[in-house]
């Protein structure tokens, strides 16, 4: 039985904060498509060129007729019945056969409106702005019907509530789902007021505090429908304003927070997204981002090796169909193939070969693993092994010529050549595969089928550690982590300290450089603390891993996601706990975060989010994507 495979699809957004279902996408729309054969056309224009629609929840859909003039055999004519019409994005209007287009209910946004015939095409731009302004649908029956009113008192600055998260600058994708808002409640409120005011939509929804037991302040998870508005209206047009303001049940004073701004990218995130938990029952768990159907469960546990050992850290086909992962941890490095398409091993587990860190190319054939760990005394020289994706047999090693390799990363651009990165580390240090020391960024490229000699990409430093190398889609930029031995440089031929081992280091900080040879930078705003830090800026940021897109992050700019894990605070929220106090009291969450790719010499990174529909209470990592989400059989 073939696996079925949800990729591009529509993301059915849930019943509106209005009692209003929609399903927009940000995908290419249209209405009749096409161009109609108009004889003799050689010109045409549309009216208005612009034209704005204000749309008021509650209120009549809006219209706005669009007409197109054409020169015909020299004449110049009305042909608004004889042109083709369609509209990008769809879901925020109907446009029908005669150029009216009308407002669907609840979203705003920008439409291009196009008219086409005999080859020819002229576009619009229609702006409808959506308001709305009244109690949360989760909330409504907690609410006073004239909450409204509460908020016309005098300004008091002690009742100002304090925005936790998300964080200012966050930027989101604009079909995530289940984002909260983190606040401190300020003096005396009992009543709020959560406003998101955007170039698309304004949305003033009224809210009590609510939060879990041991939560000291308001964490308000908006109804799907209102977000989706808010994402959906405001995708790709630029800054959204949140605010709070709180009073109490007579609205005798207001206070107004500090205003963050969030933004929403142009295009949906699509694919799936493995990650390994590490505390609890550990598992690899899964994710579909475009799927309607949405729901986080183990997929892959000990039960699927020999219902002992751990699955961990795992690499994914690009198309999905097949993982690879290393079981039993640290100096095991056991080898389950596993083949997504039929939900079965792909070859009985262990395979022959041991491999501890592992990258697929770009076909899903083959896929690259080092293992350094039976090497004596964890010293010495360590090659890059190719493996068959299909049988799991080593068929090529690459000689390094004396390094020992270490977190290899096959690049999956479809043009140009090949790459694979590595974490080149101290060959003379006793050290395993999970716990590199000495590290620098190294790289070799693929001539014919022939690996040439590795190169240095970003050179080994004393004091610091560098690893975990990631290529992103356009097969040029490349992340990868640095941290800084707190407690001295280690002696020569020695482990690294736990400070500096790549092993959930507290000063682990995510770089960009290029393969084209741009200066390593750091990624400020990604790894910058949020509210909740307290200014903390030792936050394990690790294992960044790009999402397998390049996408519009609006009409001028691209955009790449990218995740890794962190043991930041999910702002109100408690951390997790750790699997092992071995390296650190804290657990790790997956955040991810939107990088422009067309920023050169600066920082191109947005602040981070924290994945809302991972479990909290459990330390996850090792975040790895596929285009495809295959749900397989059963």
């Amino acid at each position: 039985m073939r696996g079925t495979i949800s990729y591009l699809a529509s993301l059915t957004l849930a019943t509106g904060a209005l009692g209003c279902a929609f399903s927009p996408s940000n995908l290419q729309g249209g209405h009749a498509g096409g161009s109609h054969p108009i004889p003799g056309l050689t010109s045409l224009s549309i009216s208005p060129p612009t034209a704005k629609l204000a749309l008021v929840a509650g209120g009549q859909p809006q219209s706005q007729q669009f007409r197109v003039t054409g020169v015909v055999n020299g004449i110049m004519q009305d042909i608004t019945n004889q042109v083709s019409w369609s509209e990008s994005p769809s879901g925020i209007v109907a446009l029908n056969d005669s150029g009216l287009a009308t407002t669907l209910g609840t979203t705003g946004g920008s439409v291009q409106i196009i008219a086409s015939g005999n080859g020819l095409s002229a576009t619009a731009t229609l702006a409808v702005y959506y308001s709305f302004t009244g109690a949360d649908p989760g909330q409504a029956g907690n609410v006073p019907s004239d909450a409204a009113a509460h908020f016309s008192g005098k300004d008091d600055p002690s009742r100002a509530p304090g925005l936790v998260y998300p964080n200012d600058g966050t930027l989101f994708p604009p079909n995530i789902s289940g984002i909260e808002v983190h606040f401190t409640p300020g003096g005396n409120n009992t009543l709020f007021k959560v406003s998101f005011i955007g170039p698309g939509a304004s949305i003033n929804t009224f809210v009590r505090c609510t939060a879990p037991n041991g939560i000291n302040g308001c964490i308000y998870q908006p109804d799907p429908g209102l977000w989706s508005t808010v994402a959906r209206s405001n995708a790709g047009l630029g800054p959204v304003a949140l605010t709070v303001k709180g009073t109490d049940d007579n609205g005798s004073a207001v206070g107004t927070s500090s205003t963050f701004n969030i933004q929403f990218a142009r295009d949906d995130i699509q694919g799936a997204l493995y990650y390994w938990t590490t505390s609890g029952s550990t598992a690899i768990v899964r994710w579909d981002f475009a799927g309607s159907t949405q729901k986080l469960a183990p997929y892959l546990t000990p039960t699927n090796t020999d219902g002992k050992a751990c699955v961990g850290c795992h690499a994914l086909a690009p198309n999905g169909d097949k993982l690879v992962a290393s079981a039993g941890g640290q100096s095991d490095g056991r080898l389950l193939l596993w083949n997504i398409t039929t939900n079965q091993p792909q070859q009985a587990f262990p395979l022959q070969q041991r491999s501890q860190f592992e990258s697929w190319n770009k076909d899903g054939t083959q896929f690259v693993g080092v293992y350094g760990d039976s090497n004596p005394g964890m010293k010495g020289p360590s090659n890059l092994m190719i493996f068959d994706g299909t049988s799991g047999t080593v068929v090529n090693t690459i000689d390094l010529g004396g390094l020992r390799a270490d977190h290899p990363d096959w690049s999956k651009n479809t043009s140009g050549p090949e790459t694979i990165a590595f974490t080149s580390i101290d060959a003379t240090a006793a050290t395993t595969d999970q716990r590199p020391a000495g590290g620098g960024i190294d790289y070799l490229r693929l001539s014919g089928t022939t690996w040439g000699a590795p190169q240095v990409l970003v050179p080994s430093q004393l004091g610091k550690n560098r690893y975990y190398p990631n290529i992103a889609p356009d097969g040029n930029l490349v992340v990868y982590d640095e941290s800084t031995c707190t407690n001295g440089t280690p002696a020569a031929g020695q482990p690294a300290d736990k400070s500096c081992d790549a092993d959930t280091d507290a000063t682990a900080t995510i770089y960009l450089t290029s393969l084209s040879g741009m200066k390593p930078v750091p990624l400020t705003a990604a790894n910058s603390p949020g509210v909740a830090d307290g200014g903390k800026t030792d936050l394990t940021n690790s294992f960044p891993k790009w999402a397998p897109f390049i996408q519009s992050l609006d009409e001028m700019n691209h955009l790449i996601w990218l995740t890794f894990s962190s043991t930041r605070k999910f702002g109100l929220r408690s951390p997790p706990d750790p699997a092992s106090h071995d390296e650190t009291d804290i657990g790790t969450l997956i955040w991810m975060v939107g990088v422009n790719p067309g920023v050169g010499g600066s920082d191109p990174s947005y602040a981070a989010f924290c994945l809302p529909f991972q479990d909290v209470t459990t330390s996850n990592h090792i975040a790895q994507w596929t285009k495809y989400f295959i749900m397989g059989p059963g």
